[in-house]
């Protein structure tokens, strides 16, 4: 949700520090995601004291316009006359990229430029010069006009965040503003009244109030500079005063509003479920195709509007048009989001009545923004009629000792309902208190909802921190979730850092990165997340991507988490890791490697091992989206995969692997104690020429069935391949450590071994001994 401060500072009448109210915000629960400005430095308003031609050049005139000092300015400019105030870019300012210099038309200096819409990005085309309602000469622009815009993450909970008096009433709490809305009530009974205008709801569960509110002698021109600035800062277009006037009044209240050009619609507004396979043109010129399960505004001759989602263009504003039926409805938001899911749209308006707002708004809403088309588009508005209920008010009830248990604080009743009255919440009662919840508090259900709400106002970090006085009785230990925090441990200590990413994917995304079977779900939120994943990677590619963008390139990044399947076992647990980038931080004494391939094979190495997994082999196999892919497999069991990531999905060089960890758990066994080595290792080196071909793990293989218990482990120290090789061919060098339990192994021993060893790979893969004498490096 975008707010601009600026817009919080006239409804709360104080001025708000940013860093102050972030940190204010956060521990409301109300987190700021983003911080961005709009007004360019540098311009400033002036007022034109004088325009007359320019005396070379009849197209040009000369302007005197007064700031803080008297700027003289050349202009083509045609919509502008003396006394106008405007937006001037003096010259030495830094704007659009560019400096404004002073330049000389026929001997006359300008001294800077005026700004138009399009320059700064209001329109695509110009439409002359920016002409003001109100400021004063010498006034910054940032400072008069919207200019920091707050973007805040609103919880799928709180639709009330989704309005920019929602978010003020939360401030006002946390600065401690006494902040009152402004209900007008007594004056909409005065409007309430009847006209010749038919309305009739047969769809009253899709639509339990609708009100319209008629107006005529209405003038569609250009909205005001103010407000089409401000819907800009919002993230949205301006279109003209009667349609802006509605977004407006969205944005502030959260209830969204339609205007129709009353002209256009025949025999009255009928709200109805739409007719299978009914089809309309929407605002944008695509057709849509309707269900019978869809909600839709209809006329005697067909859809004017998708209720709370897309209107109709045989029903817009125009400007021909003179009379105006405003709408202002409250709308089921399971039927709105199972449309607008369905047909893949999402608006403004559908994303705020999918949520639910409040259904006081309705009547409420409607009546403001008819204030602002009387001031901006002259219209008279001539009556009001409605349909449906106001909605019934809910009433929880709770216990102020249970609260106070539950939160380990100690409040008092007389506390308690003055935390509450901070967010309109009205509470009476003594012991067991009775509160009214707002209209707009849709997340406010059960007594544990209201208990959150007074630790919330209380302030999370004011509840004292209390050792449980409860005794736990006998816990079985899950060995899974044990060995899963091992994992993590271990990983974090290699230097993964763990990631949580979404379930849901796109089906259309599966599809072009090669994956066939996954579940996909019958009513999905929209279609971005219509599937289930069958693998760990796209979260992990997208943690990835969106790090490379913030110009992070040496990451390694680790999720443990469920798969889903569309046939047995249906789900699985695993383990996702992806890596590139430098090896090593930037530091003079460290090369500047790259993370390759066989970092990730240590790395699956490296796991297994922790996880007492043995005789890992390593099996070429095709994966769409990873290149060099190999299966993981030990004791016959596949247990995952690794492969490099295509570059058409990742810029740079990384490798991905998972593995499923069911059969991994398989093979770990209870701890035991095991002795350190009483008698020293004996090491020997082999190197040898074998083919291309040739695997490393049938080699390593080779080595440990011939040489028995007493080969402790085996090491490759050398994969060469170049120079003084031949083509063909590579050089592998391995070192072996060779120990036995109960007494020192003499030379004579170890190399009987070596002489077994090296004839055997020499025998079973034509290989060639390498021999001191040979000097094969990289």
């Amino acid at each position: 949700m975008l707010v601009s401060l600026k817009w919080l500072e006239e409804i709360l009448g104080k001025k708000l520090g940013v860093s102050r109210l972030k940190r204010i915000s956060l521990n409301l629960g109300l987190e700021v995601e983003d911080e961005l400005s709009f007004a360019p430095d540098g311009i400033i308003i002036g007022r034109i004291e004088e325009c007359p031609t320019h005396p070379k050049q009849k197209n040009l005139r000369i302007l005197r316009i007064r700031t803080h000092t008297t700027v003289q300015i050349v202009t083509a400019a045609k919509n502008i006359k003396e006394g106008d105030l405007v937006l001037v870019g003096p010259a030495g300012i830094e704007f659009n990229g560019q400096k404004i210099l002073k330049k000389e038309f026929s001997g006359v200096v300008s001294e800077g430029i005026l700004i138009s819409e399009q320059e700064l990005g209001l329109t695509d085309t110009s439409t002359g010069v920016i002409v003001l309602e109100h400021g004063r000469p010498g006034s910054a622009f940032q400072d008069v006009f919207d200019n920091v815009v707050l973007d805040i993450g609103a919880t799928p909970n709180r639709p009330d965040w989704l309005s920019v008096n929602g978010i003020a009433r939360e401030i006002a709490i946390g600065f401690g503003i006494d902040y009152r809305e402004k209900e007008n009530f007594d004056e909409l009974k005065h409007y309430n009244r009847p006209i010749a205008f038919k309305l009739r709801v047969t769809d009253i569960k899709g639509c339990p109030r609708y009100t319209a509110r008629l107006f005529e002698d209405v003038v569609v021109h250009e909205s005001p500079f103010w407000m089409k600035w401000r819907l800009h800062c919002m993230g949205m277009k301006g279109i003209n005063n009667v349609v802006d006037s509605t977004n407006i009044m969205m944005f502030y209240t959260g209830q969204p509003l339609h205007p129709f050009d009353a002209d256009l619609i025949k025999g009255g507004i009928l709200v109805r479920r739409a007719h299978a396979g009914e089809q309309f043109i929407t605002l944008e010129g695509t057709t849509l195709k309707l269900q019978k399960d869809d909600l839709a505004i209809a006329d005697r001759e067909g859809v004017i509007a998708l209720a709370g989602i897309v209107g109709a263009r045989r029903g817009q504003i125009s400007q021909t048009t003179t009379r105006v039926v405003l709408e202002s409805a409250y709308f089921n938001p399971h039927r709105i989001g199972h449309t607008a899911r369905r047909l893949g749209i999402m608006t403004e308006a559908s994303i705020r009545f999918e949520r639910g707002g409040d259904i006081r708004a309705v009547d409420r809403t409607s009546f403001e923004s008819g204030k602002l088309f009387t001031q901006y588009s002259g219209a008279k508005e001539i009556g009001f009629v409605v349909c449906g209920s106001k909605g019934r008010t809910k009433r929880v009830t709770f216990s102020t000792s249970r609260m106070n248990n539950i939160l380990s604080i100690q409040l008092s009743e007389r506390e308690v309902k003055s935390l509450l009255s901070k967010v309109g919440i009205e509470a009476r009662g003594s012991k067991i208190i009775t509160a009214k919840i707002p209209h707009y508090r849709r997340d406010l259900q059960i007594e544990e909802d209201i208990y959150e709400e007074i630790a919330r106002v209380y302030g999370y970090m004011n509840i004292p921190q209390k050792s449980s006085q409860r005794w736990a009785g006998s816990v079985v230990v899950d060995r899974t979730l044990l060995n899963e925090e091992r994992l993590k441990s271990y990983l974090v200590g290699q230097g993964f850092s763990e990631a949580y990413t979404l379930s849901l994917l796109s089906s259309r995304r599966l599809a072009d990165l090669g994956y066939e079977n996954f579940v996909k779900i019958k009513n999905p939120l929209n279609e971005r997340f219509d599937a289930l994943r069958p693998t760990l990677f796209c979260g992990l590619l997208d943690t990835i991507n969106y790090n490379i963008s913030k110009g992070n390139k040496s990451l390694k990044f680790f999720e443990i988490g469920n798969i889903l399947l569309p046939e047995t076992p249906y789900q699985q647990r695993s383990v996702g890791l992806i890596m590139g980038g430098e090896r090593y931080p930037n530091f003079w004494s460290q090369k500047r490697d790259k993370i390759d391939y066989f970092d990730a094979k240590g790395a699956i190495e490296g796991i297994l091992r922790f996880l007492h997994v043995k005789d890992i082999v390593f099996k070429p196999v095709v994966k769409k989206s990873l290149n060099q892919a190999v299966s993981i497999c030990a004791a016959g069991r596949e247990l995952g995969y690794l492969g490099c990531v295509d570059a058409a999905l990742c810029k740079e060089d990384y490798f991905y692997i998972e593995m499923v960890l069911k059969p991994i758990w398989s093979f770990m066994s209870e701890p035991f104690y095991m002795p350190s080595a009483k008698f020293p290792a004996n090491t020997r080196d082999l190197s040898f020429l074998v083919d291309e071909t040739i695997e490393v793990p049938d080699v390593i293989d080779a080595i440990t069935k011939v040489s028995g218990p007493v080969l402790e482990r085996v090491n490759l120290f050398d994969y060469y391949k170049g120079n003084n090789v031949p083509s063909g061919k590579k050089n592998l060098g391995f070192r072996l450590y060779f120990r036995a339990p109960d007494r020192t192994l003499t030379d004579k021993e170890v190399d009987s071994f070596i002489k077994r060893i090296a004839g055997d790979v020499v025998r079973k893969f034509r290989a060639e001994l390498r021999t001191k004498e040979q000097n094969w490096t990289n």
